[in-house]
């Protein structure tokens, strides 16, 4: 495990990126930390270092689990304008 100070190293260039208006892709930061640390690790671990450094999902998630695009399409062309 590493000690707050390496997980700032290793986020460093994350964090340049999200000032830049980037976006955070957790796939990334996982790739980097198990580079750092010699191993595959869970993506739990890596959310949990996010959320030590202050991280937390704040992008909604594109449309709900048990949406029906065919239903929401009737919907557009049947509902008043």
């Amino acid at each position: 495990m590493f000690s707050l100070e390496e997980e700032e190293t290793i986020l460093a260039h994350f964090f340049k990126k999200a000032k830049n208006g980037g976006v955070l892709v957790v796939n990334e930061v996982k790739a980097v930390y198990e580079e750092a640390v010699g191993r595959c690790v869970p993506k739990s671990t890596v959310y949990r270092m996010l959320a030590r450094h202050g991280w937390r999902k704040i992008a909604p998630r594109p449309r709900h689990p048990k949406a029906d695009p065919q239903k929401m399409e009737a919907f557009k062309k049947n509902s008043r304008k």
